[in-house]
């Protein structure tokens, strides 16, 4: 029978490709991954890996062991929640990710109250945006996460995730008055001529900005940059220019500025979790945690 913890190893080589990555990732050395690798290959009688430029890649049978090996873990988690499932109260760890935009909002309201109705649970928030978040649940760095996915875009969720929707997030564009009179009148068009506020590129937010303003026929002139909602906003109040936010990301100090809804734009928001983590008794209780904490927003959307 093969070494579990040394399938554990490969499965995570196949992700992140180098054995610095994985070592850093289990707290052993680099030396002590490849001796693992090497012995592994042994016990399978066969080639797992081959190296291409500085990374390494699975051969044929080394990607038929990892297929494998991801159903072993999960059939492993989905026992040990079995497990914790026999038992009549809620406790351990519990570790969910949240976007800082939903930390407030949503998730300290559902971690308050699964502190009121399990004390025997120890809740932990991470600070995380959905591109790290989710390859945390996959690797069970995290129990499950806070996520969004931008309505105008597809996106599929690694195998063995599953995400349930809570409610949607408009998207709505702030701007300084007499522009937002104008776009309270006509929309995103009155503003295509004047200076935007943005994020970086590459950041998620950005593409809610490209994406209402060609769906409005014009390309934006980003002349401002911040990485803070919050800043964003306070550059519009004091007429720096315009911007396109989240509606939940707008600060109360700043809904005087929401000049409009942008059509077609919203953020899903939802939680992801590993399905073979549902039976566990602390997921299912931050899941109907979140729901709870989640129907006020519902109402407002």
């Amino acid at each position: 029978m093969y070494d579990i913890r040394r399938l554990i190893l490969l499965h995570d080589l196949a992700e992140l490709t180098t054995m610095t990555s994985v070592s850093e990732r289990h707290g052993i050395t680099t030396s002590a991954v490849s001796q693992q690798m090497r012995l592994l290959e042994e016990e399978v009688g066969t080639v797992l890996t081959r190296r291409e430029g500085r990374v390494l890649r699975l051969t044929h049978a080394g990607r038929v062991l990892v297929d494998h090996t991801a159903r072993i873990i999960a059939a492993l988690e989905e026992a040990e929640s079995a497990v914790a499932a026999t038992g009549e109260s809620v406790t351990g760890v519990l570790t969910l990710a949240t976007f800082t935009t939903a930390l407030t909002r949503l998730a300290i309201p559902a971690a308050t109250r699964l502190h009121r109705e399990h004390q025997g649970l120890r809740v932990r928030l991470v600070d995380a945006v959905p591109v790290d978040s989710v390859p945390a649940v996959r690797q069970q760095e995290v129990d499950l996460a806070i996520t969004y996915t931008y309505s105008f875009r597809t996106s599929e969720l690694p195998v063995g995730l599953s995400s349930e929707f809570l409610f949607t997030d408009p998207l709505v564009l702030l701007a300084p008055a007499p522009l937002r009179e104008r776009a309270q009148l006509y929309g995103l068009e009155a503003v295509a001529d004047a200076d935007w506020i943005a994020a970086k590129d590459g950041a998620p937010s950005i593409a809610s900005i490209m994406f209402s303003c060609r769906q409005s026929g014009f390309t934006p002139r980003i002349e401002h940059r911040s990485a803070s909602f919050s800043a964003m906003a306070e550059m519009v109040d004091h007429g720096f220019g315009v911007t396109v936010l989240p509606e939940m990301a707008v600060p109360e100090s700043a809904k005087h500025l929401v000049a409009c809804p942008v059509a077609n734009g919203a953020r899903e928001i939802g939680v992801t979790y590993r399905q073979a983590s549902l039976e566990r008794p602390a997921v299912a209780a931050a899941i109907r945690a979140l729901r709870m904490a989640a129907v006020p927003l519902r109402l407002a959307s």
